[in-house]
């Protein structure tokens, strides 16, 4: 376990010129970097290992047969990175199967990005994709997206869509307490209970609110429990929630941990919230080249300008300019916001006739309009064809 409680991820370096990005990696708390062992048996791992990262050479002859060595050692997924110029890497990632590829160099937190991505557990035979997975994100606190996301999911479950609500904030969710609701479980006690997560599990673990009858999965109740939620339970947990709802609402923290990065392989919009104001727009602008060298697809990220009109702001005309993007949702700043969150009432119910309240609720009929075209894996598999640092 390294600091944060969260398990290492096992990787394998290898092919020519890896050794510098393997001591790279070895530095970092999260990555524990596995070599392989020759004895009189042979070439061998002294672990199983969840990533392996092969450097392709500049002559791709060789490459078959370094793949066929690899995967004689492992069969975890492939992330295929190479120096300098492309030269088909793309369709060498394609030919093998490969989970994602590299243009090297790169800054060791797209690396780590990829390696975090690829370990992703993808789920075999998952139940039929129904409900639609909308994202609420903003990689500046105080953004006001807790209180978007609780009164998009309340909204949605009031227009006649089975809704759940997850709080994704692993160490500082506070949804139960926005929508004024004791949790009688939490997504760690969902997490650490025995066996497979399923629908039927799920639902024993949720909870609803009784005013709005949405459904509930708080965050965890302490910080240091947010380490129970590990990828394979996360991922379980949105294949059963697509499966068992109509509309699906995510709330996240304000970092790209594993906890966003396994909902957005499950996003199919994401709502971008910043404020209008300068240090908010300096991250959401990062948010949005972070989110681009991840692959996400810029057509389903919607540009969500929160308290416009607040006293001192930028207008949008500013805000568009400096994200280089358009806003595709606008909020007011309207007082009735502080009054509904003091009392842990949403909006969308206490103050329904407030221009905030129509606006979100204009939001969520918008948002859920159409059921997904696209489910969230085939997303994924298209993205992995994507030749990561283009931008």
């Amino acid at each position: 376990m390294h600091r944060n409680g969260h398990s290492q991820l096992k990787v394998l370096v290898s092919g020519s010129g890896a050794e510098q990005l393997a001591t790279t990696l070895a530095h970092e708390s999260t990555i524990a970097v596995v070599k392989p062992l020759s004895d009189g048996n042979g070439t061998r791992l002294p672990s199983p290992v969840d990533v392996a990262l092969h450097v392709v050479p500049s002559s791709h002859d060789e490459l078959a047969n370094e793949i066929a060595s690899l995967r004689a050692l492992s069969k975890a997924p492939l992330i295929l990175a190479a120096y300098g110029e492309p030269n088909g890497i793309v369709e060498s990632g394609l030919q093998v199967g490969a989970a994602d590829v590299l243009v090297l160099p790169q800054p060791v937190e797209t690396v780590l990005f990829a390696l975090r991505k690829a370990a992703l557990p993808t789920a075999s035979a998952a139940p039929v994709a129904t409900a639609k997975i909308v994202t609420v994100f903003s990689p500046k606190g105080g953004s006001g997206k807790t209180v978007l996301a609780t009164n998009i999911a309340v909204a949605a479950q009031k227009a006649g869509l089975r809704t759940l609500l997850v709080d994704l904030d692993l160490q500082f969710g506070d949804s139960a307490l926005t929508l004024a609701v004791p949790p009688r479980a939490t997504i760690a006690d969902l997490a650490g209970s025995s066996g497979d997560i399923d629908v039927e599990k799920l639902k024993a673990f949720v909870c609803t609110d009784p005013r709005s009858s949405l459904t509930l999965l708080p965050a965890p109740k302490r910080p240091e429990e947010a380490q129970i939620v590990g990828q394979k339970e996360l991922a379980a947990t949105l294949t059963a929630a697509r499966s068992a709802f109509s509309a699906v609402v995510i709330d996240t923290g304000p970092l790209f941990d594993a906890a966003m990065l396994a909902a957005l392989d499950r996003t199919d919009k994401l709502l971008l919230v910043c404020n209008p104001e300068v240090t908010s727009l300096k991250n959401v602008r990062i948010g949005l080249e972070t989110i681009d060298r991840l692959g996400f697809p810029r057509e389903r990220v919607s540009i969500v300008a929160n308290r416009i009109g607040a006293p001192g702001a930028v207008t949008r005309a500013e805000i568009e300019e400096a994200l280089e993007c358009e806003i595709a949702f606008e909020l007011p700043d309207d007082a009735a916001v502080p009054e509904a969150i003091n009392r842990a009432t949403p909006a969308v119910i206490g103050e329904p006739s407030s221009r905030f309240a129509r606006s979100v609720s204009n939001l969520a009929r918008s948002v859920f309009a159409e059921v997904p075209t696209e489910t969230a894996s085939a997303a994924k598999s298209e993205r992995r064809s994507l030749l990561r640092g283009r931008r």
